[in-house]
């Protein structure tokens, strides 16, 4: 059910409103606008009702506070109220209220607006929701749920973008999972999405919260490294490099162990895309498969040269 929070200094004005609304929502109040605005962010309603005339805090400045809070600005708001006046209510609708009801009411008209706010919430909520996970999926790989290729190309441009402006250090690392081709032939690609899985949980679990991880395509990953000198950088790559070796999958109760191999690199200032990026860090891991897979090659300009 859905919660109303009734705003009122006049404790008989909630009494009447609760019992009209009672099989509406859940009914909640304050009996000035500070322990509203309080009650507003802690208990997170669907609808407010406010008097306007109460001491210490009035409703327009309660409604101008809620409205600056990003806790509570998307909260609608009636103003249930004894002051007939079009100028007030001009001025109350103007403020960010959705409707302005004087008193004495008809309860009927009242039930009628606010069922009409409550749905209104809903629909909202449900649209909200439904563009949350549009926008999820949009970025997201649907097997492992890291960040897709498309995604993480855009956060590597804002990355080189940034090292641009302010010259500072940000690595890229690629990784593929070696022989992944063979496990899919002998296991199954059943077993060779487990251990895809497997590679980005374990990957999750060492990464830093401003670090970016995503699935390029296939076997192969991403990971942007932020505020990251190189030789850091290379120390990541290791880790996982090492915990990666250590797990395993099941398959027809067998462990199926795997490796990875990773090419890193710094971005540069004079780096003009994420392919020109992604391009040095993919010849780091071409030699690293080349030295015999599961290590860790740091790109080097002069040997590329």
């Amino acid at each position: 059910m859905q919660k109303i929070l009734i705003i009122d200094d006049a404790k008989e004005n909630i009494v009447v409103l609760s019992r009209l609304l009672k099989t509406q929502a859940n009914i909640i109040f304050a009996l000035n606008g500070e322990e509203g605005l309080a009650s507003a962010k802690n208990d997170n309603p669907d609808l407010i009702l406010l008097d306007i005339s109460m001491p210490g805090l009035n409703g327009f400045e309660v409604l101008a506070q809620l409205k600056k809070s990003p806790d509570t600005s998307e909260i609608p708001v009636i103003f249930i109220t004894g002051i007939p006046d079009s100028e007030t209510e001009e001025q109350g609708l103007n403020l960010g209220a959705v409707d302005y009801i004087v008193k004495p009411f008809s309860p009927a008209v009242v039930k009628a607006r606010i069922r009409h706010q409550l749905k209104l919430k809903r629909l909202t909520g449900a649209l909200r929701e439904a563009n949350a996970n549009l926008t999820r999926l949009a970025m997201t790989d649907p097997l492992t749920q890291a960040y897709n290729r498309r995604y993480f190309i855009e956060m590597l441009n804002n990355e080189l973008n940034r090292v641009h402006r302010h010259n500072n250090a940000s690595c890229l690392m690629v990784m593929d999972i070696d022989r992944f081709k063979t496990i899919n032939d002998n296991f199954g690609h059943d077993t060779g999405d487990r251990v895809i899985i497997e590679v980005v949980r374990i990957s999750s679990t060492i990464l830093r919260k401003n670090d970016v991880f995503g699935r390029l395509g296939g076997e192969e990953f991403a990971i942007l490294l932020p505020e990251t000198p190189l030789q850091e950088a290379k120390l990541i790559a290791n880790r996982l490099c090492v915990q990666i070796s250590q797990a395993n999958v099941s398959a027809a109760e067998k462990p199926v162990s795997f490796t990875i191999s990773s090419g890193v690199t710094q971005l540069e200032d004079g780096d003009t895309s994420p392919e020109q990026v992604l391009k040095r860090a993919d010849v780091a891991l071409y030699e690293a498969k080349q030295q015999g897979r599961n290590k860790v090659i740091v790109f080097n300009a002069r040997k590329s040269a």
